[in-house]
Protein backbone atom coordinates (compact mmCIF):
# COMPACT_ATOMS: atom_id res chain seq x y z
CA UNK A 1 0.00 0.00 0.00
CA UNK A 2 1.32 3.82 -0.32
CA UNK A 3 2.64 5.28 2.57
CA UNK A 4 1.67 8.47 3.77
CA UNK A 5 3.38 11.44 6.37
CA UNK A 6 1.54 10.55 9.82
CA UNK A 7 -0.74 13.63 9.95
CA UNK A 8 0.52 16.73 11.89
CA UNK A 9 -1.58 17.65 14.80
CA UNK A 10 0.41 21.29 15.42
CA UNK A 11 -2.06 22.80 13.16
CA UNK A 12 0.24 22.29 9.66
CA UNK A 13 -1.36 21.77 6.25
CA UNK A 14 -2.60 17.88 5.81
CA UNK A 15 -0.65 16.04 3.46
CA UNK A 16 -1.30 15.41 -0.33
CA UNK A 17 -3.05 11.96 -1.87
CA UNK A 18 -0.80 10.63 -3.63
CA UNK A 19 -1.55 11.30 -7.13
CA UNK A 20 -2.77 9.52 -9.78
CA UNK A 21 0.54 8.53 -11.64
CA UNK A 22 2.74 7.99 -8.83
CA UNK A 23 0.78 4.99 -7.86
CA UNK A 24 0.25 3.83 -10.93
CA UNK A 25 3.82 3.71 -11.04
CA UNK A 26 4.17 2.24 -7.88
CA UNK A 27 1.99 -0.64 -9.30
CA UNK A 28 3.80 -0.78 -12.32
CA UNK A 29 7.05 -1.89 -10.42
CA UNK A 30 5.30 -4.44 -8.28
CA UNK A 31 3.38 -5.55 -11.64
CA UNK A 32 6.48 -5.64 -13.27
CA UNK A 33 8.08 -7.67 -10.43
CA UNK A 34 5.04 -10.52 -10.89
CA UNK A 35 5.99 -10.53 -14.55
CA UNK A 36 9.32 -11.32 -13.91
CA UNK A 37 8.63 -14.16 -11.36
CA UNK A 38 6.38 -15.33 -13.91
CA UNK A 39 8.92 -15.04 -16.86
CA UNK A 40 11.23 -16.99 -15.02
CA UNK A 41 9.03 -20.15 -14.37
CA UNK A 42 7.17 -20.14 -18.01
CA UNK A 43 11.45 -19.72 -19.26
CA UNK A 44 11.75 -23.07 -16.99
CA UNK A 45 9.25 -24.71 -18.91
CA UNK A 46 10.52 -23.64 -22.24
CA UNK A 47 13.86 -24.42 -21.83
CA UNK A 48 13.87 -28.04 -21.05
CA UNK A 49 11.69 -28.19 -24.37
CA UNK A 50 14.13 -26.51 -26.28
CA UNK A 51 16.45 -28.59 -25.23
CA UNK A 52 14.55 -31.63 -26.46
CA UNK A 53 14.17 -29.50 -29.50
CA UNK A 54 10.79 -28.89 -29.40
CA UNK A 55 8.57 -25.32 -29.67
CA UNK A 56 8.80 -23.17 -26.61
CA UNK A 57 5.53 -23.00 -26.29
CA UNK A 58 3.45 -25.31 -25.00
CA UNK A 59 -0.49 -25.33 -25.82
CA UNK A 60 -1.86 -27.77 -23.52
CA UNK A 61 0.13 -25.99 -20.72
CA UNK A 62 -0.82 -22.72 -21.80
CA UNK A 63 -4.25 -24.08 -22.18
CA UNK A 64 -4.35 -25.34 -18.72
CA UNK A 65 -2.84 -21.70 -17.03
CA UNK A 66 -5.44 -19.83 -18.82
CA UNK A 67 -8.24 -21.54 -17.99
CA UNK A 68 -7.73 -19.42 -15.00
CA UNK A 69 -7.66 -16.42 -16.41
CA UNK A 70 -11.10 -17.07 -18.55
CA UNK A 71 -12.08 -18.29 -14.32
CA UNK A 72 -10.79 -14.50 -13.25
CA UNK A 73 -11.76 -13.29 -16.11
CA UNK A 74 -15.49 -12.55 -15.20
CA UNK A 75 -14.96 -11.66 -11.42
CA UNK A 76 -12.74 -8.90 -12.17
CA UNK A 77 -14.80 -7.16 -14.90
CA UNK A 78 -11.88 -8.21 -17.88
CA UNK A 79 -13.00 -8.58 -21.85
CA UNK A 80 -12.27 -12.50 -22.28
CA UNK A 81 -10.94 -11.53 -25.77
CA UNK A 82 -8.81 -8.39 -24.59
CA UNK A 83 -7.25 -10.78 -21.72
CA UNK A 84 -6.21 -13.74 -24.13
CA UNK A 85 -4.33 -11.17 -26.10
CA UNK A 86 -2.36 -9.92 -22.77
CA UNK A 87 -1.90 -13.67 -21.63
CA UNK A 88 -0.20 -14.64 -25.22
CA UNK A 89 2.01 -11.32 -25.30
CA UNK A 90 3.34 -12.31 -21.48
CA UNK A 91 3.63 -15.93 -22.55
CA UNK A 92 6.06 -14.53 -25.82
CA UNK A 93 8.06 -12.10 -23.67
CA UNK A 94 8.75 -15.09 -21.35
CA UNK A 95 9.89 -16.92 -24.74
CA UNK A 96 11.79 -14.43 -25.99
CA UNK A 97 13.93 -14.53 -23.26
CA UNK A 98 15.15 -18.13 -24.02
CA UNK A 99 15.20 -17.75 -27.52
CA UNK A 100 18.57 -16.89 -28.94
CA UNK A 101 19.46 -13.26 -29.50
CA UNK A 102 18.66 -13.86 -33.23
CA UNK A 103 16.38 -15.75 -33.12
CA UNK A 104 13.84 -13.68 -30.67
CA UNK A 105 11.64 -11.97 -33.47
CA UNK A 106 9.75 -15.30 -34.98
CA UNK A 107 10.39 -15.95 -38.52
CA UNK A 108 6.86 -16.46 -40.55
CA UNK A 109 5.99 -18.63 -43.19
CA UNK A 110 3.64 -17.21 -45.92
CA UNK A 111 0.39 -19.56 -47.24
CA UNK A 112 0.21 -18.99 -50.86
CA UNK A 113 -0.83 -22.02 -52.45
CA UNK A 114 -1.35 -22.58 -56.16
CA UNK A 115 -4.81 -21.87 -57.58
CA UNK A 116 -5.72 -24.58 -59.42
CA UNK A 117 -7.79 -27.57 -58.72
CA UNK A 118 -5.55 -30.71 -56.89
CA UNK A 119 -5.23 -34.18 -57.60
CA UNK A 120 -3.72 -36.09 -54.84
CA UNK A 121 -3.37 -39.25 -53.76
CA UNK A 122 -1.16 -40.93 -50.86
CA UNK A 123 -1.01 -43.08 -48.49
CA UNK A 124 -2.70 -41.38 -44.98
CA UNK A 125 -0.94 -41.40 -42.12
CA UNK A 126 -2.29 -44.40 -39.13
CA UNK A 127 -3.99 -43.72 -36.46
CA UNK A 128 -2.19 -42.72 -33.17
CA UNK A 129 -4.35 -44.35 -30.71
CA UNK A 130 -4.13 -47.34 -32.59
CA UNK A 131 -0.47 -47.19 -33.45
CA UNK A 132 0.43 -46.51 -29.48
CA UNK A 133 -1.87 -49.63 -28.79
CA UNK A 134 -0.04 -51.92 -31.07
CA UNK A 135 2.94 -50.66 -30.30
CA UNK A 136 2.76 -51.44 -26.82
CA UNK A 137 1.43 -54.73 -27.13
CA UNK A 138 4.27 -55.76 -29.54
CA UNK A 139 7.00 -54.74 -26.82
CA UNK A 140 4.74 -56.46 -24.03
CA UNK A 141 4.12 -59.90 -25.95
CA UNK A 142 8.03 -59.55 -27.01
CA UNK A 143 6.51 -60.01 -30.96
CA UNK A 144 8.12 -59.35 -34.28
CA UNK A 145 5.98 -56.84 -35.96
CA UNK A 146 5.81 -54.43 -38.75
CA UNK A 147 4.02 -51.43 -38.51
CA UNK A 148 3.50 -48.67 -41.38
CA UNK A 149 2.70 -46.16 -42.93
CA UNK A 150 2.12 -44.44 -39.44
CA UNK A 151 2.41 -40.91 -38.22
CA UNK A 152 5.71 -41.04 -36.01
CA UNK A 153 5.62 -38.10 -34.65
CA UNK A 154 7.24 -36.98 -31.17
CA UNK A 155 4.25 -39.00 -28.99
CA UNK A 156 5.21 -41.90 -30.97
CA UNK A 157 8.89 -41.55 -30.61
CA UNK A 158 8.92 -40.83 -26.89
CA UNK A 159 6.71 -43.99 -26.44
CA UNK A 160 9.02 -46.03 -28.26
CA UNK A 161 11.83 -45.06 -26.12
CA UNK A 162 10.00 -45.71 -23.40
CA UNK A 163 9.20 -49.32 -24.15
CA UNK A 164 12.95 -49.53 -24.88
CA UNK A 165 13.74 -48.36 -21.70
CA UNK A 166 11.72 -51.22 -19.94
CA UNK A 167 13.95 -54.12 -22.57
CA UNK A 168 11.56 -54.00 -25.78
CA UNK A 169 13.28 -53.94 -29.23
CA UNK A 170 11.46 -51.09 -31.19
CA UNK A 171 12.99 -48.89 -33.72
CA UNK A 172 11.46 -46.60 -36.84
CA UNK A 173 12.33 -45.60 -39.72
CA UNK A 174 10.42 -43.16 -41.38
CA UNK A 175 6.72 -43.53 -41.33
CA UNK A 176 7.68 -47.75 -40.38
CA UNK A 177 7.88 -49.36 -37.02
CA UNK A 178 9.25 -52.72 -36.03
CA UNK A 179 9.40 -54.44 -33.10
CA UNK A 180 11.68 -57.47 -33.01
CA UNK A 181 11.21 -60.88 -30.30
CA UNK A 182 11.87 -60.80 -27.32
CA UNK A 183 11.43 -61.26 -23.83
CA UNK A 184 8.80 -58.45 -23.24
CA UNK A 185 9.12 -55.35 -21.23
CA UNK A 186 10.19 -55.85 -17.22
CA UNK A 187 9.69 -52.17 -15.27
CA UNK A 188 11.12 -53.31 -12.12
CA UNK A 189 13.88 -51.21 -10.48
CA UNK A 190 14.00 -48.73 -14.06
CA UNK A 191 13.59 -45.56 -14.46
CA UNK A 192 11.23 -45.03 -17.29
CA UNK A 193 11.33 -41.20 -19.09
CA UNK A 194 7.65 -40.96 -20.68
CA UNK A 195 8.14 -37.66 -22.67
CA UNK A 196 4.62 -35.17 -22.65
CA UNK A 197 2.05 -37.21 -23.76
CA UNK A 198 0.24 -38.71 -21.03
CA UNK A 199 -0.74 -42.28 -22.64
CA UNK A 200 3.53 -43.05 -22.30
CA UNK A 201 2.92 -42.67 -18.83
CA UNK A 202 -0.30 -45.00 -18.70
CA UNK A 203 0.78 -47.67 -20.81
CA UNK A 204 4.15 -48.16 -18.40
CA UNK A 205 2.27 -48.05 -15.22
CA UNK A 206 -0.22 -50.35 -16.81
CA UNK A 207 2.05 -52.95 -18.00
CA UNK A 208 4.26 -52.08 -14.91
CA UNK A 209 1.53 -53.40 -12.57
CA UNK A 210 1.74 -57.18 -13.27
CA UNK A 211 5.38 -57.36 -11.83
CA UNK A 212 6.17 -57.14 -8.10
CA UNK A 213 8.66 -54.10 -7.11
CA UNK A 214 8.89 -50.56 -7.89
CA UNK A 215 9.97 -48.46 -10.33
CA UNK A 216 10.68 -44.58 -11.59
CA UNK A 217 8.77 -42.56 -13.86
CA UNK A 218 10.06 -39.33 -15.07
CA UNK A 219 8.29 -36.73 -17.88
CA UNK A 220 8.69 -33.37 -19.38
CA UNK A 221 6.93 -30.12 -18.18
CA UNK A 222 3.42 -31.38 -19.33
CA UNK A 223 3.76 -34.39 -17.18
CA UNK A 224 5.36 -32.60 -14.19
CA UNK A 225 2.05 -30.52 -14.05
CA UNK A 226 -0.46 -33.34 -14.14
CA UNK A 227 -2.40 -34.06 -11.27
CA UNK A 228 -1.84 -37.80 -10.95
CA UNK A 229 -4.61 -38.14 -7.76
CA UNK A 230 -7.66 -39.66 -9.61
CA UNK A 231 -5.50 -42.20 -10.51
CA UNK A 232 -5.39 -43.44 -6.77
CA UNK A 233 -8.68 -44.47 -6.98
CA UNK A 234 -7.78 -47.61 -9.36
CA UNK A 235 -4.01 -48.26 -8.65
CA UNK A 236 -4.69 -48.86 -4.86
CA UNK A 237 -7.49 -51.78 -5.51
CA UNK A 238 -4.86 -52.90 -7.86
CA UNK A 239 -2.50 -53.05 -5.03
CA UNK A 240 -0.26 -50.16 -6.39
CA UNK A 241 0.49 -47.17 -5.14
CA UNK A 242 2.01 -44.21 -7.11
CA UNK A 243 3.60 -41.81 -5.28
CA UNK A 244 5.53 -37.89 -5.81
CA UNK A 245 8.85 -37.82 -5.39
CA UNK A 246 8.46 -33.83 -5.83
CA UNK A 247 6.22 -32.53 -3.01
CA UNK A 248 4.70 -29.23 -4.14
CA UNK A 249 3.52 -31.28 -7.42
CA UNK A 250 1.11 -34.08 -7.76
CA UNK A 251 3.08 -34.67 -11.25
CA UNK A 252 6.14 -36.56 -12.44
CA UNK A 253 8.71 -37.75 -11.28
CA UNK A 254 6.92 -40.75 -9.74
CA UNK A 255 7.49 -43.98 -7.96
CA UNK A 256 5.09 -46.68 -8.62
CA UNK A 257 5.05 -49.51 -6.25
CA UNK A 258 3.44 -52.61 -6.70
CA UNK A 259 2.85 -56.02 -5.10
CA UNK A 260 -0.55 -56.10 -3.23
CA UNK A 261 -3.13 -58.05 -4.21
CA UNK A 262 -4.67 -57.22 -7.28
CA UNK A 263 -8.75 -56.81 -7.20
CA UNK A 264 -10.33 -58.89 -10.69
CA UNK A 265 -12.99 -56.26 -10.84
CA UNK A 266 -12.81 -52.24 -10.17
CA UNK A 267 -15.50 -49.41 -10.83
CA UNK A 268 -14.93 -46.45 -13.25
CA UNK A 269 -16.02 -43.02 -12.32
CA UNK A 270 -16.02 -39.98 -14.62
CA UNK A 271 -12.52 -38.64 -12.98
CA UNK A 272 -10.42 -41.48 -14.23
CA UNK A 273 -9.43 -40.60 -17.34
CA UNK A 274 -10.36 -42.78 -20.47
CA UNK A 275 -6.71 -43.02 -21.41
CA UNK A 276 -5.70 -44.80 -18.63
CA UNK A 277 -8.23 -47.25 -18.41
CA UNK A 278 -7.78 -48.07 -22.03
CA UNK A 279 -3.80 -48.54 -20.85
CA UNK A 280 -5.20 -50.97 -18.26
CA UNK A 281 -7.45 -52.43 -20.23
CA UNK A 282 -4.72 -53.54 -23.13
CA UNK A 283 -2.62 -54.71 -20.12
CA UNK A 284 -5.03 -56.46 -18.23
CA UNK A 285 -4.07 -60.05 -20.05
CA UNK A 286 -0.64 -59.72 -18.14
CA UNK A 287 -2.24 -59.32 -14.31
CA UNK A 288 -2.85 -62.85 -12.24
CA UNK A 289 -6.96 -62.76 -13.12
CA UNK A 290 -7.40 -60.46 -15.76
CA UNK A 291 -9.46 -57.90 -15.26
CA UNK A 292 -13.10 -56.34 -15.78
CA UNK A 293 -14.13 -53.10 -15.41
CA UNK A 294 -17.35 -51.64 -14.81
CA UNK A 295 -19.15 -48.69 -15.27
CA UNK A 296 -22.22 -46.48 -15.91
CA UNK A 297 -24.17 -46.09 -19.06
CA UNK A 298 -22.62 -43.63 -21.55
CA UNK A 299 -19.52 -42.99 -20.20
CA UNK A 300 -17.03 -41.21 -22.17
CA UNK A 301 -14.69 -43.18 -22.34
CA UNK A 302 -16.22 -46.49 -24.20
CA UNK A 303 -15.36 -45.77 -27.75
CA UNK A 304 -11.50 -46.11 -26.22
CA UNK A 305 -11.99 -49.17 -25.01
CA UNK A 306 -13.85 -50.21 -28.22
CA UNK A 307 -10.78 -49.46 -30.27
CA UNK A 308 -8.39 -51.72 -27.42
CA UNK A 309 -11.25 -54.99 -27.56
CA UNK A 310 -10.68 -54.65 -31.25
CA UNK A 311 -6.91 -54.78 -30.91
CA UNK A 312 -7.15 -57.60 -28.29
CA UNK A 313 -9.07 -59.89 -29.95
CA UNK A 314 -7.36 -59.39 -33.08
CA UNK A 315 -4.45 -61.00 -30.69
CA UNK A 316 -6.42 -63.84 -29.77
CA UNK A 317 -7.39 -62.22 -26.43
CA UNK A 318 -10.93 -62.81 -26.20
CA UNK A 319 -11.85 -59.61 -24.75
CA UNK A 320 -15.62 -58.54 -24.08
CA UNK A 321 -17.10 -55.29 -24.36
CA UNK A 322 -20.89 -54.29 -23.25
CA UNK A 323 -22.24 -50.76 -22.62
CA UNK A 324 -21.53 -51.18 -18.48
CA UNK A 325 -18.97 -53.79 -18.40
CA UNK A 326 -15.55 -54.70 -19.90
CA UNK A 327 -13.84 -58.19 -19.47
CA UNK A 328 -10.47 -59.28 -20.18
CA UNK A 329 -9.18 -62.03 -18.97
CA UNK A 330 -5.92 -63.34 -18.20
CA UNK A 331 -3.73 -65.24 -20.67
CA UNK A 332 -0.26 -66.38 -22.34
CA UNK A 333 -1.55 -66.98 -25.14
CA UNK A 334 -1.21 -64.01 -27.25
CA UNK A 335 -0.38 -64.03 -30.94
CA UNK A 336 0.47 -60.16 -32.40
CA UNK A 337 0.16 -60.34 -36.34
CA UNK A 338 3.24 -59.79 -38.30
CA UNK A 339 1.72 -56.87 -39.87
CA UNK A 340 -1.14 -55.31 -37.88
CA UNK A 341 -4.03 -53.34 -39.76
CA UNK A 342 -3.99 -49.70 -38.69
CA UNK A 343 -6.93 -47.60 -39.80
CA UNK A 344 -6.32 -43.93 -40.74
CA UNK A 345 -6.16 -40.83 -38.32
CA UNK A 346 -9.69 -39.85 -38.58
CA UNK A 347 -9.13 -36.09 -37.55
CA UNK A 348 -5.60 -35.44 -39.18
CA UNK A 349 -6.81 -36.94 -42.35
CA UNK A 350 -10.44 -35.43 -42.05
CA UNK A 351 -8.16 -32.03 -41.91
CA UNK A 352 -6.60 -32.88 -45.29
CA UNK A 353 -9.83 -34.35 -47.25
CA UNK A 354 -11.05 -30.56 -46.49
CA UNK A 355 -8.77 -29.62 -49.25
CA UNK A 356 -10.99 -29.73 -51.93
CA UNK A 357 -13.32 -27.60 -50.60
CA UNK A 358 -11.04 -24.57 -50.95
CA UNK A 359 -9.11 -25.45 -54.27
CA UNK A 360 -11.23 -27.66 -56.23
CA UNK A 361 -10.30 -30.94 -57.61
CA UNK A 362 -10.02 -33.81 -55.33
CA UNK A 363 -7.93 -36.14 -52.71
CA UNK A 364 -7.61 -39.42 -52.47
CA UNK A 365 -6.21 -40.87 -49.21
CA UNK A 366 -4.97 -44.73 -48.96
CA UNK A 367 -6.16 -46.70 -46.21
CA UNK A 368 -8.90 -48.32 -44.65
CA UNK A 369 -11.37 -45.49 -42.65
CA UNK A 370 -12.13 -46.49 -38.60
CA UNK A 371 -15.13 -47.39 -37.57
CA UNK A 372 -15.69 -44.72 -34.33
CA UNK A 373 -17.50 -42.50 -33.17
CA UNK A 374 -14.96 -39.80 -33.75
CA UNK A 375 -14.36 -40.85 -37.72
CA UNK A 376 -18.13 -40.28 -37.96
CA UNK A 377 -18.29 -37.39 -36.84
CA UNK A 378 -15.51 -36.21 -38.76
CA UNK A 379 -17.25 -37.18 -41.79
CA UNK A 380 -20.31 -34.73 -40.74
CA UNK A 381 -18.04 -31.85 -40.37
CA UNK A 382 -16.49 -32.46 -44.06
CA UNK A 383 -20.26 -32.89 -45.38
CA UNK A 384 -21.32 -30.23 -43.91
CA UNK A 385 -18.42 -27.98 -45.58
CA UNK A 386 -19.81 -29.09 -48.80
CA UNK A 387 -17.60 -31.95 -49.74
CA UNK A 388 -18.76 -35.29 -51.27
CA UNK A 389 -17.44 -38.38 -49.53
CA UNK A 390 -16.51 -41.59 -51.38
CA UNK A 391 -15.35 -44.30 -48.68
CA UNK A 392 -13.73 -47.96 -50.21
CA UNK A 393 -12.33 -50.48 -48.91
CA UNK A 394 -8.82 -49.43 -49.41
CA UNK A 395 -9.20 -45.32 -49.29
CA UNK A 396 -11.19 -42.46 -48.96
CA UNK A 397 -11.61 -39.87 -51.21
CA UNK A 398 -13.01 -36.07 -50.97
CA UNK A 399 -14.34 -33.69 -54.29
CA UNK A 400 -15.95 -30.86 -54.02
CA UNK A 401 -19.86 -30.42 -54.00
CA UNK A 402 -22.62 -28.02 -53.55
CA UNK A 403 -22.71 -26.53 -50.06
CA UNK A 404 -26.09 -25.69 -48.25
CA UNK A 405 -26.93 -22.44 -48.30
CA UNK A 406 -27.18 -22.26 -44.40
CA UNK A 407 -24.30 -25.09 -42.98
CA UNK A 408 -24.05 -26.02 -39.40
CA UNK A 409 -21.17 -27.66 -38.43
CA UNK A 410 -21.63 -29.95 -34.68
CA UNK A 411 -18.19 -31.25 -34.21
CA UNK A 412 -19.43 -34.33 -31.39
CA UNK A 413 -16.26 -36.55 -30.57
CA UNK A 414 -14.25 -34.81 -33.41
CA UNK A 415 -13.24 -31.66 -31.23
CA UNK A 416 -9.83 -31.13 -32.69
CA UNK A 417 -11.87 -30.24 -36.11
CA UNK A 418 -13.33 -26.93 -34.75
CA UNK A 419 -10.68 -24.89 -36.52
CA UNK A 420 -11.30 -26.34 -39.88
CA UNK A 421 -15.03 -25.92 -39.14
CA UNK A 422 -14.46 -22.21 -39.27
CA UNK A 423 -12.60 -22.20 -41.97
CA UNK A 424 -15.39 -24.32 -44.02
CA UNK A 425 -18.02 -21.91 -42.69
CA UNK A 426 -16.23 -18.88 -44.00
CA UNK A 427 -15.48 -20.63 -47.33
CA UNK A 428 -19.16 -21.44 -47.68
CA UNK A 429 -19.60 -17.61 -48.00
CA UNK A 430 -23.27 -17.43 -46.23
CA UNK A 431 -24.19 -17.78 -42.75
CA UNK A 432 -23.49 -20.79 -40.65
CA UNK A 433 -23.77 -21.70 -37.39
CA UNK A 434 -20.98 -24.04 -35.36
CA UNK A 435 -22.07 -25.36 -32.28
CA UNK A 436 -21.06 -28.01 -29.63
CA UNK A 437 -17.74 -26.17 -28.63
CA UNK A 438 -17.12 -27.44 -25.28
CA UNK A 439 -13.73 -26.45 -24.82
CA UNK A 440 -13.50 -22.67 -23.44
CA UNK A 441 -10.43 -21.73 -24.60
CA UNK A 442 -10.56 -23.07 -28.07
CA UNK A 443 -13.77 -21.08 -28.49
CA UNK A 444 -11.82 -17.94 -27.49
CA UNK A 445 -9.12 -18.80 -29.98
CA UNK A 446 -11.60 -19.53 -32.79
CA UNK A 447 -12.98 -16.16 -31.93
CA UNK A 448 -9.56 -14.21 -32.02
CA UNK A 449 -8.99 -16.03 -36.14
CA UNK A 450 -12.19 -14.88 -37.48
CA UNK A 451 -11.76 -10.69 -35.91
CA UNK A 452 -8.11 -11.52 -37.67
CA UNK A 453 -9.87 -12.32 -40.67
CA UNK A 454 -12.11 -9.77 -40.04
CA UNK A 455 -15.20 -11.75 -40.45
CA UNK A 456 -18.01 -10.99 -38.53
CA UNK A 457 -19.81 -13.55 -35.70
CA UNK A 458 -22.25 -13.45 -32.66
CA UNK A 459 -21.47 -15.80 -30.21
CA UNK A 460 -23.71 -17.90 -27.64
CA UNK A 461 -22.68 -20.38 -24.82
CA UNK A 462 -20.71 -22.83 -27.24
CA UNK A 463 -21.84 -21.56 -30.24
CA UNK A 464 -21.10 -19.03 -33.16
CA UNK A 465 -22.43 -17.87 -36.13
CA UNK A 466 -20.40 -17.13 -38.63
CA UNK A 467 -21.56 -14.39 -41.02
CA UNK A 468 -19.98 -13.74 -44.65
CA UNK A 469 -17.95 -11.38 -45.27
CA UNK A 470 -14.10 -10.31 -47.13
CA UNK A 471 -11.12 -11.65 -45.28
CA UNK A 472 -8.60 -9.81 -44.47
CA UNK A 473 -5.38 -10.67 -42.75
CA UNK A 474 -2.34 -8.02 -41.24
CA UNK A 475 0.37 -9.62 -39.57
CA UNK A 476 1.66 -13.43 -38.78
CA UNK A 477 0.06 -15.46 -36.32
CA UNK A 478 0.96 -18.27 -33.82
CA UNK A 479 -1.20 -20.85 -34.16
CA UNK A 480 -2.62 -22.23 -31.11
CA UNK A 481 -2.81 -25.93 -31.89
CA UNK A 482 -1.79 -27.39 -35.49
CA UNK A 483 -5.40 -27.75 -36.46
CA UNK A 484 -5.43 -24.05 -36.68
CA UNK A 485 -2.32 -24.07 -38.33
CA UNK A 486 -3.86 -26.84 -41.22
CA UNK A 487 -7.23 -23.97 -41.12
CA UNK A 488 -4.72 -21.55 -42.00
CA UNK A 489 -3.13 -22.91 -45.31
CA UNK A 490 -6.99 -23.92 -46.30
CA UNK A 491 -8.05 -19.90 -46.07
CA UNK A 492 -5.03 -19.11 -47.97
CA UNK A 493 -6.54 -20.53 -50.82
CA UNK A 494 -9.20 -17.82 -49.94
CA UNK A 495 -6.62 -14.85 -48.75
CA UNK A 496 -3.54 -15.79 -50.12
CA UNK A 497 -0.82 -14.53 -47.97
CA UNK A 498 -1.72 -15.25 -44.81
CA UNK A 499 1.13 -16.05 -42.72
CA UNK A 500 2.18 -18.20 -39.75
CA UNK A 501 4.52 -17.66 -37.12
CA UNK A 502 5.51 -21.17 -35.76
CA UNK A 503 5.13 -23.65 -38.71
CA UNK A 504 6.91 -25.92 -37.35
CA UNK A 505 4.32 -27.16 -34.73
CA UNK A 506 1.92 -28.64 -37.90
CA UNK A 507 4.97 -30.71 -38.35
CA UNK A 508 5.06 -32.09 -34.74
CA UNK A 509 1.75 -33.55 -35.36
CA UNK A 510 2.69 -34.98 -38.73
CA UNK A 511 6.02 -34.56 -40.38
CA UNK A 512 4.67 -34.80 -43.38
CA UNK A 513 2.50 -31.83 -43.60
CA UNK A 514 4.63 -29.66 -45.34
CA UNK A 515 5.63 -31.65 -47.59
CA UNK A 516 2.30 -32.10 -48.82
CA UNK A 517 1.15 -28.63 -48.54
CA UNK A 518 4.21 -27.35 -51.01
CA UNK A 519 4.00 -30.16 -53.54
CA UNK A 520 0.14 -29.26 -54.84
CA UNK A 521 -1.51 -29.26 -56.69
CA UNK A 522 -0.41 -33.06 -58.13
CA UNK A 523 0.89 -35.45 -56.27
CA UNK A 524 0.74 -39.30 -56.23
CA UNK A 525 2.62 -40.46 -53.41
CA UNK A 526 4.36 -38.26 -51.08
CA UNK A 527 8.21 -38.30 -51.38
CA UNK A 528 10.71 -36.69 -48.99
CA UNK A 529 12.75 -34.31 -50.65
CA UNK A 530 16.09 -35.53 -51.75
CA UNK A 531 19.09 -34.43 -49.90
CA UNK A 532 21.76 -33.28 -51.96
CA UNK A 533 24.88 -35.71 -51.53
CA UNK A 534 28.57 -34.01 -51.36
CA UNK A 535 30.82 -33.59 -54.56
CA UNK A 536 33.93 -35.28 -53.63
CA UNK A 537 35.36 -33.69 -56.73
CA UNK A 538 34.84 -30.35 -55.10
CA UNK A 539 36.67 -31.80 -51.80
CA UNK A 540 38.99 -28.97 -50.82
CA UNK A 541 42.56 -30.36 -50.65
CA UNK A 542 45.56 -29.28 -48.20
CA UNK A 543 48.17 -28.29 -50.01
CA UNK A 544 51.58 -28.24 -47.81
CA UNK A 545 54.07 -26.17 -48.96
CA UNK A 546 57.88 -26.44 -48.72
Amino acid sequence: MPEYKKFDRSGGAAPRRQSLLDEIKELDVRLLSLVSRRNYLMGKAASKRKQKGLPLGDPDMERRIFETWTAEAGNKKFDVKTARRVFEQLNNLAYAAVAKPEHRKLSTYILSPPHKPVDVTFDGPGSLLQSKLWIALSAAAGAESKMAPLCVNDEITELIKALNQAGAHISWDGEMVESRSGDGIEFEEKLIFAGDNAMTMFLSIAFGLKTVGKFKIAGGPILKQFDSRPLAEILSPLGARLNTLDLQSHGLPARLECGGRMASSIEISEDIPAEFVAALALAAWTYPQGLTFKFNEEWHGLDLLQEVVDVLNKCGVKAKLTETECVVPATKDISVPEEPAIALEPELCSALLAIPAFSGGQVTINGFWPKSAVAEDALQTLKAGGLEINISKGSITATKGETAEAPSFDFGKAADLFPIGLALAVNSRSECTVSNISDAVMFEQGIELLERLGIKYERGDEELTVLPGRLKWDEAWSAPTPFFGIALGLLAWIRPGISIENPGDLTDLWPRYWTLYNSLPEINGLKDPEVKKKDESKTRRRIKIN
